[in-house]
């Protein structure tokens, strides 16, 4: 079974054509040309894929953080306080 960092990173370049060498852990939705419209669609995908409820995920949160959020089965009560969620 895929890790959610992985899942993150298949979901991201199947789905935006992103080159998979620009999708780290470090970097942010915003770094990598997301919208917010592209963040809901992307959010929807990893909720169909793994039952995990992803609102409001802010463009300034890296792809890092949303994976340790997934994994601590906190994602939809943490993520509008991601610590660089100044967006």
């Amino acid at each position: 079974m895929p890790t959610s960092a992985e899942l993150i990173s298949s979901t991201l370049t199947e789905t935006f054509d992103l080159d998979p060498a620009e999708v780290t852990p470090e970097r942010t939705f915003e770094d990598l040309g997301l919208d917010s419209l592209a963040l809901v669609e992307m959010g929807l995908m990893l909720q169909e894929r793994t039952g995990i409820s992803l609102d409001d995920v802010p463009l300034r949160t890296t792809l890092g953080e949303l994976a340790a959020l997934m994994d601590s089965g906190t994602a939809g009560q943490a993520l509008t306080a991601a610590p660089n969620s100044g967006s």
